[in-house]
Order: structure tokens, then sequence, then C-alpha cells
């Protein structure tokens, strides 16, 4: 979900490589003829950019049979904005792969344009404070922007699907009922790429509850040692 902010590096070598092979005929310098090999490297740079997971819903990215179950995503799309349609910082990998039906996540949000409606960027800062993830594994965009984001209309962020799984991986943070100062570290620990450069699954989600049940374990102890204070 684009509640994690996805930090953008320079332009991908092959990509840049086939635009300068194209450079005589500007015209074709266009997303629908690059040729599968490219689109296929430059998929697996995206999700190695996004820390292993998808840029819209921190659902893990996986490949099976050979193949990522993801497919390149347009912040701009493309029917609206050609000239953008290989330009790096407009795109991300979003689950699932090409074809498959899904009602949430990049294949909701279909041709919206975030050039003429409410939308938070995923490659701009900031992002998740402006959402906020419940225990139940709800989440509440804070701002205009987020609500619209959120929303049934564009991501539908609260659909079934993700909810049990946020919740699931919320569940499991908390069954050992951590201190918290453990929370505190397992949720700083969330936020940062492992060895291999990969991001546990909605690892927000579940760093953000672990902050506010190491806030509300704290708030008792203060309310506890004000009681027995002599």
């Amino acid at each position: 979900m684009n509640v994690i902010t996805v930090h953008k590096g320079t332009e991908y070598k092959k990509l840049r490589e086939w635009k300068r092979s194209n450079a005589p005929s500007p015209q074709n310098i266009r997303y629908d003829n690059l040729d599968g090999v490219v689109r296929l490297a430059m998929l697996k740079k995206l999700i190695e950019e996004q820390g292993g997971l998808c840029a819209y819903t921190m659902k893990p990215i996986t490949s099976s049979g050979g193949g990522w179950q993801a497919h390149i995503e347009h912040i701009l799309p493309r029917s609206n904005h050609p000239g953008q349609s290989v330009e790096w910082d407009n795109l991300l990998a979003c689950v699932p792969q090409p074809g498959v039906a899904c009602d949430y996540g990049a294949v909701r949000k279909g041709a919206y344009d975030p050039t003429k409606d409410p939308f938070v960027n995923p490659t701009r800062g900031g992002v998740s404070t402006q959402f906020r993830f419940r225990d139940n594994g709800l989440v509440d965009g804070l701002t205009p922007d987020a609500v619209a984001t959120a929303s049934e209309a564009v991501l539908n962020l609260n659909h079934t699907d993700l909810v049990n799984d946020r919740r699931s991986k919320i569940k499991g943070a908390l069954e050992r009922k951590p201190t918290a100062s453990d929370a505190r570290r397992r949720a700083q620990a969330l936020r940062k790429p492992d060895r291999n450069g990969n991001l546990e699954p909605y690892c927000e989600a579940v760093a953000q509850v672990l902050e506010n049940y190491a806030q509300r374990l704290g708030s008792r102890a203060g309310r506890v040692a004000g009681e027995i204070r002599p």
C-alpha cells in the first residue's frame, strides 16, 4: 500500500540504454514498445527498490514458475500520460501479475489520474504519516488525499483480503505480549530492510500498532506508579 515511501533510485540502466537506442525515433519511446526482456529486468529492479513489497498494498511480491507475481504499475496512467510511460519515477511494482483480476491496489486504481484527483504518491515523503493502522487490520486515511486513496474507488485498502492479512501479522507481533521497549525496537526494525534488502509484509501496519501498544503500556505503568505513590 502506498503507506510506505518508495525511494526511487537513478533510472535503471537497461531502460536508459533502451531510450538511448531509440533516441533517433522519439515517438517510439513509449512503454508499449518495450520488449519483454527489458520489461522483466525493469520489474525485477523495481521489486528490489521496494524491498520486495507491493508499493500500494505492502503484500509480498513472490515468484512462481520463474515469473514474478507482479506487474509494472504507472502512477500516472499511460492512457492520459503517454510521455511519462517510461519515466522511472512513474513506475512501481505492484501485485498481481499481468492479466489477473484483483479488487484492490493497482488493478482497482486502473486509469485513476493523480494529476486530476486526490492521491498519496508513494514516491514522495511523509507517506506513512497520512495513514493510521488499527489492531483489527483496518486502515484510516488521516488526510483528504489519504482518505481518497484508501477508498473503494481508488485502492480499496480495506478490502477483506488485505484487512485479514494485516490483522494476522499484527496478531503474530502481539501474541507474545512484548514489553514496551521490545515493541518499540521491533517497530524500528520493521521499517528497515533486512540484510537481503527486503522488508517484511505489512511492515508499516505492524510497526504502527506496536508503537501504539508500547505507548499504552507506558501510560498504564505511569498510572499504576501514580496510584501506589505514597
